[in-house]
């Protein structure tokens, strides 16, 4: 009897505990059968991994000679997964891009004397007037120049495109310190070209500035892949500053006497004491200049020929 006790009991319990074994598997059949949404967890995207597919994609769109529209377009929809290095490899490709193909976009106004006569007449010299153009080969033409990256520039009667360095900026401030620098140097010259037909159309303040910017970038990044570029310029600078242009020179024809505002400019920069070649040129100029009662005198030229890369 004890026995069968015992054995009742144990059966008991082992009918308890498969039951309760029952109860909660029905309970976690019944949770998952609910309307409540299960949280599904995604595995962490690599940005390192990212970053090296975009750039491997990158350069398999540059191998295959893209336009400057479809490049523009990649980096814009790709620059924010980037290091400013990526950045800055993009932004300097796309330069080259737009550089190599410039020569071939230009045939497209230079070609017909008929579309250079609609472009006159719609600008009349003012390029800024792009709005409600109703011819239909005009208006594609411009908007291939701005999808391109380009801006359209006039001189001497002629409408032709440059690279709209102004427009690089979308992008450029994700860019190395060094490439931000060149883009502002050189939009600054988009914006405003320093030279038409013969004549300076910058006051000489500005052809200071410039200047001093230019120097300060060739000093602070010795080493830049644009360093050919921006040496280029300043020493377009520098000729501007010491000799002018002939429809704008540093010195009167008739009393080769110095332009007063160029003196003036030059005495400013001077004045503020800055570390620069630039403006220790202009400081021995001015006392030669001194020395000459401020006009153009054979010593002057000399000097200021031998200050610059002036060809013998």
């Amino acid at each position: 009897m004890s026995n069968k006790k015992i054995w009742t009991a144990s059966m008991l319990a082992s009918a308890l505990l498969f039951s309760a074994g029952c109860s909660l598997g029905d309970q976690s059949t019944s949770k998952n059968n609910s309307s409540e949404p299960v949280e599904v967890v995604q595995p962490e995207e690599n940005p390192q991994q990212i970053e090296e597919q975009v750039m491997s994609d990158f350069s398999h769109l540059m191998a295959n000679n893209p336009k400057a529209s479809e490049v523009i377009h990649y980096i814009e929809d790709n620059v924010s997964a980037l290091s400013p290095q990526n950045v800055s490899v993009m932004i300097l490709a796309l330069e080259d891009l737009q550089v190599n193909n410039l020569p071939t976009f230009e045939q497209k106004f230079t070609s017909s004397e008929e579309l250079q006569g609609k472009l006159m007449d719609i600008f009349k010299g003012d390029t800024s007037k792009n709005e409600n153009i109703t011819d239909a080969e005009i208006k594609t033409l411009l908007e291939e120049t701005k999808n391109s990256g380009y801006k359209i520039e006039t001189a001497e009667g002629f409408y032709f495109p440059i690279i709209d360095y102004q427009f690089y900026k979308t992008f450029s401030s994700k860019a190395s310190e060094e490439i931000q620098d060149y883009i502002e140097i050189m939009s600054i010259e988009s914006n405003q070209v320093p030279a038409k037909d013969g004549a300076l159309i910058i006051n000489w303040d500005e052809i200071v500035e410039r200047a001093l910017k230019q120097e300060a970038f060739l000093k602070e990044y010795p080493n830049s892949k644009r360093l050919n570029e921006v040496t280029e310029l300043y020493k377009r600078y520098e000729m501007f500053t010491f000799f002018g242009l002939d429809n704008t020179p540093l010195f009167s024809y008739d009393t080769k006497e110095i332009a007063p505002e160029a003196k003036a400019a030059f005495l400013d920069a001077v004045s503020r004491e800055i570390e620069s070649d630039y403006t220790g040129m202009l400081n021995r100029f001015l006392e030669v200049l001194a020395k000459n009662n401020d006009t153009l005198t054979d010593e002057v030229d000399i000097f200021r020929k031998d200050l610059t890369d002036f060809p013998s």
